[in-house]
């Protein structure tokens, strides 16, 4: 995907709603990390601390030892009470939300049926499972439908795997009716809940939360999109994740840092105490996008801190882009995703330490570039 944010190249702050980028401060609405969590000091506090206890930089121990960091014990219980589960397995990187999925959900016969649309982590770990694999149309319940009564073979249970909210453009999939699709067949959801966890839903646990589908979901999460952290949470029970510690994707993979899994407890810690955070977020997205459908722009129907629009060609956009530069203003301009038009998207992030303010100035730019 190229994603252009600046003529410049070195980020000399975290991104947030003030980013600076070669010395240069603009109103950003670009990248990660949605709850702007870096320079909270009870965080910062957490990693220090960490280090002072002299915390190794990496696993003390493999999996195979069947014992874990203090670190890992921690991030994984304040995990299982942000994801509402038994029990939250930890592991190294989002890009493994799938494939640990897959294996937390013992399958056997089974049809995967996935997103044209999924993120490549969810594609390739579909491939790699070895199962049979059909695909549907991007948030299409119709189509999802068709693809199962097409494909699936007697004694087989289909899963769907789709994102929770697609990262290039917001948008988030009718899980409900897929939900319905699969009953007949009693079938499950697994769903990456990457831009979705932290923001959507009332608690903050995704859109499989917000949908009432959770009863039927696996559900994993990176903490890098919205928590401002490293690694990734897997929602299951105790026997679950003990059984996957000694799964080939767990055991012969590295668990990651000690000192990111305590920025991560530390970050899951703070905002589970302060529910008014995500609230901000949402009211500030729906805003938004509410405004800049009112302008004429053609904006994509979404749900948490990510905000997408199109508006004429490729160069239509990046000159958009360009102009609300040169006003100290960074939005992203996106194409070559699948989810992405063939023109492209522009796309906004929000952030905690936005206002409401911010969002009416991103329009009038937006509206006079």
């Amino acid at each position: 995907m190229s994603t252009t944010v600046a003529a410049g190249r070195r980020i000399d702050r975290a991104f947030s709603a003030k980013a600076v980028v070669d010395g240069r401060e603009y109103l950003g609405f670009a990248g990660f990390g949605y709850l702007a969590l870096t320079d909270i000091p009870e965080i910062r506090a957490a990693v220090a601390d960490a280090l002072a206890r002299g915390v190794a930089f990496s696993r003390v121990m493999p999996g195979a030892a069947h014992a874990l960091d203090k670190e890992f014990d921690d991030v994984e219980e304040a995990g299982a009470r942000a994801l509402n589960a038994e029990r939250s397995l930890y592991f190294a990187t989002g890009y493994m939300i799938g494939m640990v999925g897959l294996a937390a959900l013992e399958l056997g016969n089974a049809l995967l049926v996935i997103d044209e649309h999924a993120y490549t982590n969810l594609k390739d770990a579909a491939t790699l499972s070895g199962l049979p694999v059909a695909a549907f149309r991007h948030c299409d319940a119709d189509s999802l439908a068709e693809a199962i009564r097409a494909q699936l073979k007697p004694g087989q249970k289909p899963v769907v795997i789709t994102d929770g909210v697609f990262g290039p453009t917001g948008r988030m999939p009718p899980l409900a009716d897929y939900a319905s699709v699969l009953a007949p067949y009693g079938g499950r959801l697994l769903i990456d809940e990457s831009h979705s966890f932290g923001t959507v839903g009332e608690n903050g646990r995704g859109a499989a939360e917000l949908c009432g589908v959770e009863s039927v979901a696996t559900v994993g999460a990176t903490l890098s999109k919205a928590y401002c952290a490293h690694g990734a949470l897997l929602a299951c029970s105790a026997e679950t994740a003990e059984r996957l510690r000694n799964a080939a994707i767990i055991r012969a993979s590295s668990a990651g840092s000690p000192l990111s899994a305590a920025a991560s407890s530390a970050a899951l810690t703070y905002v589970d105490t302060r529910p008014e955070i995500r609230r901000a977020i949402r009211a500030m997205a729906d805003h938004l996008r509410t405004k800049l459908a009112a302008t004429g722009f053609d904006v994509t129907p979404g749900a948490g801190a990510i905000v997408s629009f199109a508006h004429g060609s490729a160069d239509d956009m990046q000159n958009i882009r360009l102009k609300l530069a040169a006003k100290d203003i960074l939005i992203v301009y996106g194409a070559g995703y699948a989810s992405t038009p063939p023109e492209g998207i522009l796309r906004c992030s929000i952030f905690r330490d936005h206002s409401m303010a911010d969002m009416d100035r991103l329009v009038d730019a937006i509206m006079s570039a």
